[in-house]
């Protein structure tokens, strides 16, 4: 049990036992996603990128370049109604796991993991910081493969 992070796509293969809160403006919960100024300098950095060395990509300029990280850790440690909102969802943690979910996948830097640290770091939240890979669903056609390989293994 613990707060985690994933996106959109694989809200759907979350545990059945799992909460999701998704952290997208518009989505519900707009204390804990970027504003919309931050999102527009960040959009704007992305468009104006050319190849840079040291930059993997747009993105990685635009989260570099926007500083990202710094203003939107001051703008949700400086929200009481942020604050509030991450505490009582860090709180909800500790029963089954809750999820922050929204676009980017694990490659990126994201704000879902800047959550984690704040809520970590201001409440003692239980985090676990790994990716979330679904459970591999077995086909009857495979299930005998793997019970082959366990085998060979011994």
């Amino acid at each position: 049990m613990a707060l985690r992070q994933t996106y959109l796509s694989l809200k759907a293969k979350l545990p059945k036992d799992a909460e999701s809160v998704l952290v997208m403006r518009g989505r519900g919960n707009d204390e804990l996603a970027p504003s919309r100024e931050l999102l527009e300098d960040f959009n704007r950095f992305k468009e104006s990128f050319t190849q840079q060395p040291g930059y993997q990509s747009a993105f990685h300029y635009a989260w570099d370049k926007s500083q990202y990280a710094r203003r939107f850790k001051a703008q949700i440690e400086g929200s009481r109604a942020s604050m509030e909102k991450l505490r009582t969802i860090a709180d909800r943690a500790r029963a089954h796991d809750v999820f922050f979910i929204c676009y980017e996948a694990y490659d990126k830097p994201c704000h879902r993991k800047l959550l984690l640290e704040i809520a970590e770091k201001e409440f003692r939240a239980i985090v676990d910081y790994s990716p979330f890979e679904p459970q591999r669903q077995d086909s009857p056609n495979t299930a005998h493969l793997k019970r082959e390989e366990q085998l060979s293994l011994l």
